[in-house]
């Protein structure tokens, strides 16, 4: 190789660094820089446009199945019937709760309960935390008739210990107590209140127990609501129990009894 080239060569690389050096120079800036800035702030309005989008797409491909409505109701799909859960008048409770169906004189009746359902044809059942849940309907008992209005549904249902569909039979059942123990119930105050869909007789009591072997009464209080069916008027309550040791968890069983009633749907018999 000539000489001369060689030198060309040389003279080409040390340029060619030279060039390189001062871009790297020129490209290096301050995080003020604005050419950085510019970046990020097109980068955010990227991300604001893109949930403009979002949100605009999610009003227009809103199901209209919901429209018209703010409470639970039942839908149909592929001739399936199914609680479809919208709630524009209260806290979202999708993700809350458990459903559990009953079958009434008129309707096909679906209440959440707190977390645990009651199992096969019972109406009581145990939560995760100590709090006992219970829903009863009252529509063909042997007292209905004395039933007169929204405060005497729960009344008149404990007045009639003995029957099937009263508070007292089925905590009876869950307190295993069969022969010699007892379950009594005084409510203490009632207001009247509307909660979702229903005008609501609303109860703070207790319930006082004894087993048939140990006598040791224990005293739980309780929260229920009691209202009338939209189809059929059928009289039916709920209700919630605190069964903590220290008894202090009334404000839960309040919470838990009124989320009870914003879930409930009735779906009128196919005769």
């Amino acid at each position: 190789m000539k000489k001369g080239n060689v030198t060309k060569k040389i003279a080409v690389l040390v340029m060619t660094a030279i060039m390189a050096m001062g871009l790297i120079a020129c490209g290096k800036k301050d995080k003020d820089d604005s050419g950085q800035t510019s970046v990020t702030s097109e980068t955010s309005t990227s991300k604001e446009s893109k949930k403009e989008e979002t949100s605009t797409s999610k009003e227009e491909n809103k199901d209209p199945k919901f429209e018209g409505h703010d409470w639970p109701f039942i839908s149909e799909s592929l001739g399936l019937k199914y609680v479809a859960e919208v709630y524009n008048k209260c806290e979202d409770l999708t993700e809350w709760g458990s459903y559990k169906d009953f079958v009434t004189r008129d309707n096909h009746m679906y209440i959440k309960y707190p977390s645990l359902i009651p199992t096969s044809t019972n109406h009581v059942a145990y939560q995760t935390d100590p709090t006992v849940a219970m829903f009863d309907y009252a529509s063909e008992n042997s007292y209905t008739d004395e039933i007169t209005d929204l405060e005497s549904i729960l009344k008149v249902s404990i007045e009639n210990g003995e029957e099937f569909g009263s508070p007292i039979y089925w905590m009876k059942d869950y307190w295993n107590i069969y022969t010699d123990g007892y379950v009594t119930m005084s409510i203490s105050s009632t207001e009247l209140e509307t909660i979702g869909q229903y005008d609501c007789c609303k109860y703070i009591g207790t319930a006082t127990h004894a087993g048939d072997y140990d006598k040791t009464e224990i005293t739980t209080q309780f929260v229920a609501y009691s209202a009338y069916t939209k189809n059929g008027n059928e009289p039916f309550y709920w209700m919630v129990f605190d069964v903590s040791e220290d008894q202090s968890l009334g404000s839960t069983i309040a919470d838990y009894a009124k989320k009870m009633g914003y879930t409930i749907v009735e779906d009128p018999k196919d005769y």
